[in-house]
């Protein structure tokens, strides 16, 4: 079973830049959102921080976007996320943004591991998707 999020994004006036479209980190911006919609929709939080750090999370490793056409102020954006690629410990999530004719505005994708740490950040290291995690993502 695949397990997809959607969600609707409105452009606000500060997510665009000068020339009145969206500016390209908004968009990276509603993917981390999206990304964190999808744990929710798994069941799941995406990055254990009840204790002020995280021992075990998923950080990002990779992220791109490609823009279709310019989206403005005002507009509505159907957000669609799923996980398109699972590797030993790291997994894919494609975004796609959809404007209400439902011509696509832009596609989007991050590449995060599942990580462990047991100090700094020097210390973050690659461990494999447990089984459950990767069972209730679609995997």
């Amino acid at each position: 079973m695949t397990l997809s999020s959607l969600h609707e994004v409105t452009v606000e006036w500060g997510d665009c830049d000068p020339a009145g479209i969206v500016y390209y980190p908004s968009y990276f911006r509603w993917c981390d959102q999206a990304t964190y919609r999808l744990f929710l929709a798994a069941g799941l939080t995406r990055d254990d921080t009840h204790g002020g750090q995280w021992k075990e999370g998923t950080p990002l490793v990779a992220a791109e976007c490609s823009f279709k056409r310019a989206s403005q102020t005002g507009e509505k954006l159907l957000v669609e996320s799923r996980i398109s690629r699972f590797g030993r410990s790291s997994f894919t999530i494609a975004h796609v943004f959809r404007d209400a004719s439902g011509a696509i505005a832009a596609e989007g994708s991050e590449t995060r591991i599942w990580a462990r740490k047991e100090g700094d950040a020097r210390s973050l290291k690659a461990v494999p998707i447990p089984e459950e995690i990767r069972r209730r993502l679609g995997g």
